[in-house]
């Protein structure tokens, strides 16, 4: 197996993993196609419009469970007996495969998903215009609420897509718990770095609310936790995910 970073081959087998899983895409879709407009059509009731919040609303409903569920399903194959084999020896490496799923399953799927969205909010629009009172106008989708999602996501993706090569059984429910206590780990060292950083808050003291102490911890440093995640935090699933794809393979 050649170790020259090449995209094409990247390109390759993303689209391998497309055609593989296309059945699955085009049922999750079409139900969830049928969902979103029933929501974009209850939306342009009363002033029929659809506007960019209700569009971010609609959206997130799907956007970022279908993205986990889709991470998983891009693994499938990878835990297979019949088939692990065959997938580990293609012509692609280490690297390049984590590239490739990972643009699939956070870019390309946010590019993708946002477009079907779109399409159906135009649908709906289109409906709305010619059996009610509403004009026809082009569905705004970009707005602060639609791009906090997208970051959201972008940021928790790796996450599972570690868990998802990571774990062979019950991969979903042994994720959460590792998410969940990630979290709980960097919410106990924002409160250690709170602690070192405003020793003059006195936050050990018996005359200070330990709610209050955690409330100014959220307020003055909530940021230190964002920072970890995105600088340290998704670098380092990716990379874990690179280590455990080679383990894989030998």
């Amino acid at each position: 197996m050649t170790q020259q970073f090449n995209i094409r081959r990247i390109g390759n087998f993303i689209y391998r993993d497309i055609v593989l899983l296309r059945n699955t895409i085009i049922t999750t879709l079409s139900v969830v196609g049928v969902l979103l407009l029933f929501f974009f059509l209850y939306d342009l009731r009363g002033d029929h419009i659809i506007s960019e919040e209700e569009f971010a609303s609609n959206f997130m409903k799907f956007y970022v469970v279908l993205g986990i569920l889709f991470t998983f399903s891009i693994f499938r194959e990878a835990h297979h007996k019949k088939s692990n084999l065959f997938y580990f020896s293609l012509p692609i490496s280490s690297y390049e495969r984590v590239t490739a799923i990972w643009l699939t399953t956070s870019a390309l799927y946010t590019l993708l998903f946002s477009v079907f969205g779109f399409l159906i909010g135009q649908v709906a629009i289109v409906l709305g215009s010619m059996f009610s009172e509403t004009n026809f106008h082009l569905l705004p989708i970009f707005s602060e609420n639609y791009w906090q999602g997208v970051t959201f996501y972008f940021f928790i993706q790796p996450t599972f897509l570690l868990g998802a090569i990571l774990f062979t059984k019950n991969r979903i429910i042994k994720t959460l718990l590792f998410v969940v206590l990630l979290v709980f780990g960097l919410f106990i060292f924002n409160g250690i770095l709170f602690s070192i950083f405003n020793i003059g808050y006195d936050i050990f003291s018996e005359d200070q609310i330990v709610s209050n102490a955690f409330s100014l911890a959220r307020e003055d440093f909530s940021g230190i936790g964002i920072f970890l995640f995105v600088i340290i935090m998704v670098p380092v699933m990716l990379l874990a995910a690179y280590f455990k794809i080679i383990e894989k393979e030998v």
